[in-house]
């Protein structure tokens, strides 16, 4: 998918409300966290976050946290497309880089391990990344009804 014409490849219904989020000021915290990569929040029945990465102007990867599970895009990520494209977005990345840089091992260790306590989805996504025995846990995923 391009980030260009992706339009031509989701349904129209999800590009007209996406659209209409983005036009109506939805996407908040729209930023550039790294080469190619954005993050933003977008505001719909409840706040949703919304990651995507581009490799040139393909859409290499896009995550949103909503429930929906009609189709690959929901109407949250394309608002953020359109904010991409539009260039509408602050650049964060060079400050979280030289943040990176400047940390030392012991700080670093210590906030993670805050987080891993206090934060369920980041405790997940640790799991999921470092531990090659890590297994979803099934009774964690539910149905949402009202998409």
């Amino acid at each position: 998918m391009n980030l260009k014409n992706f339009e031509s490849e989701v349904e129209n219904k999800i590009v007209e409300r996406g659209l209409d989020y983005y036009k109506s000021g939805d996407v908040k915290k729209l930023e550039k966290v790294g080469e190619g990569e954005f993050s933003a929040t977008v505001f719909g029945s409840e706040k949703y976050n919304v990651y995507i990465k581009l490799n040139g102007a393909s859409i290499a990867e896009h995550k949103c946290d909503c429930p929906y599970d009609y189709g690959d895009v929901c109407k949250h990520k394309v608002a953020v497309f359109y904010g991409v494209r539009n260039g509408n977005f602050s650049d964060t990345s060079s400050k979280l880089n030289a943040l990176l840089e400047n940390l030392h091992e012991a700080a670093l260790r210590k906030f993670v391990t805050s987080l891993l306590k206090k934060d369920q989805s980041f405790r997940r996504e640790f799991l999921r990344e470092f531990d090659d025995d890590f297994e979803e846990d099934e009774e964690d995923e539910f149905d949402e009804d009202y998409y």
